[in-house]
C-alpha cells in the first residue's frame, strides 16, 4: 500500500481518501456478498467455452446459447431430484462446519449471545445472526461458529440460512427455457461488399495459458508426485525438481 500510495503524484492516495473503506476494504464491509468476490466465474465460463471460443462471432453466440440452453436443463432437471431445503452443496459444507467445530465449546451469555472457545474466541448472536468472525453477516449463511452454537441451543439450522440457498431458489433460478431457434437463412451478401477486417495485433511471447488459476480459499486437489515423493499439483511427467 504505502508503495502504492507513493506513485502518480499522490493521485492514488487522493482517490483513496475520497473514497469510503467499505467500498474497497474487507475490513471495513458490513454488507453480503453471498460467496467469493473474485473472477473464478468468469474465468471457469472461459474454460467451459475453450472448444467455440475461437469460432466466428455469429457461430459462436449460437453455440453458446445452445450450451446454456443445455446447462439451464439439465440443471433444472436436477434440481427436481433434491429432497433437502438447502442445496446440498450447501449442506456438505454445513456439515463440514459441524465437523470442524464440534470440539469447541460454547457458553451461552443470554438473550441468544454464545461465546464459542475456538482460536481465536468469538461471539455469536444467534437472533441478529451475526459473528464477531464477519462470515456470517458477509455471507448469509451460517459459518463454523454459528452452527455450533445453533447445534448447542437445539435450534434448526436451516432457519438461520438465507433463502438464496435454498433449494427453491436454485429451482427458481433455472425455471425458465431457452428455447431454440429455428435456421433462419441469411439474405445473399453482394460480391462487391467490403469486409471489415480485424483489428492488428502483435501475439505475445509465451504459450497462451488454458489453465485457470485457483483463488485464495478455493479447495485444490493435491496429488503424490511420483518422481519428486512431493504432494503437489503436479506428477511424474510434470515434475521440475532436480534430482
Amino acid at each position: 500500500m504505502t508503495k502504492l500510495l507513493s506513485r502518480d503524484d499522490g493521485k492514488v492516495e487522493e482517490f483513496l481518501t475520497n473514497l469510503r473503506y467499505e467500498n474497497w476494504s474487507n475490513a471495513f464491509f458490513r454488507g453480503q456478498r453471498y460467496g467469493e468476490m473474485t473472477s473464478n466465474v468468469a474465468e471457469s465460463f472461459n474454460a467451459w467455452i475453450e472448444a467455440e471460443r475461437h469460432l466466428p462471432i455469429t457461430i459462436l453466440v449460437d453455440e453458446l446459447r445452445k450450451k446454456i440452453m443445455n446447462l439451464m436443463s439439465e440443471r433444472r432437471e436436477e434440481a427436481s431430484k433434491w429432497g433437502c431445503q438447502i442445496c446440498p452443496e450447501m449442506d456438505k459444507r454445513m456439515r463440514a462446519s459441524f465437523n470442524e467445530s464440534r470440539t469447541w465449546v460454547v457458553s451461552a451469555a443470554g438473550d441468544g449471545v454464545y461465546e464459542v472457545l475456538s482460536f481465536p474466541n468469538v461471539t455469536v448472536d444467534i437472533t441478529r445472526r451475526i459473528c464477531s468472525c464477519q462470515k456470517w453477516q458477509l455471507t448469509g449463511f451460517p459459518c463454523a461458529h454459528a452452527v455450533i452454537a445453533l447445534s448447542s441451543c437445539g435450534k434448526d439450522m436451516t432457519e438461520y440460512v438465507d433463502p438464496y440457498y435454498f433449494s427453491q431458489t436454485f429451482r427458481c433460478s433455472y425455471s425458465t427455457s431457452i428455447h431454440p431457434i429455428p435456421t433462419v437463412w441469411m439474405p445473399e451478401r453482394p460480391v462487391d461488399e467490403d469486409f471489415l477486417l480485424p483489428p492488428l495485433c502483435k501475439k505475445p511471447p509465451g504459450r497462451p495459458k488454458n489453465k485457470r488459476i485457483p483463488s485464495r480459499g478455493e479447495n485444490v486437489t493435491f496429488i503424490r508426485c511420483g518422481r519428486c515423493g512431493k504432494m503437489g499439483k503436479h506428477n511424474r511427467q510434470t515434475c521440475k525438481d532436480a534430482m
